[in-house]
């Protein structure tokens, strides 16, 4: 387990490998699974702490996939409007 180990546990985050592997399809079904297992309350402070950790990482790892995506798609359309503009 984590446990205060500052790095992302598949185990505890309840996926099937390191971060850097899921899909943001992925991503975001394990941080609803841990946002759900904190609302819960039925946690002590420590796993509760481990599981915020790890939902700060899937939080990470989604924005970053999501603002990789919209960046490629600003830079379509940028393509699209400077073929269009040259035409």
């Amino acid at each position: 387990m984590a446990s205060g180990s500052g790095g992302f546990d598949p185990e505890l985050a309840g996926v099937g490998g390191p971060v850097e592997s899921l899909t943001f399809e992925e991503l975001l079904a394990a941080l609803e699974r841990v946002t759900g297992q904190l609302a819960s309350g039925e946690l002590g402070i420590e796993a509760a702490a481990d599981l915020y950790e790890q939902a700060e990482i899937l939080y990470s790892a989604a924005q970053a996939r999501l603002a990789a995506v919209e960046a490629r798609i600003a830079r379509m359309q940028a393509e699209r409007a400077n073929d269009a503009a040259a035409t």
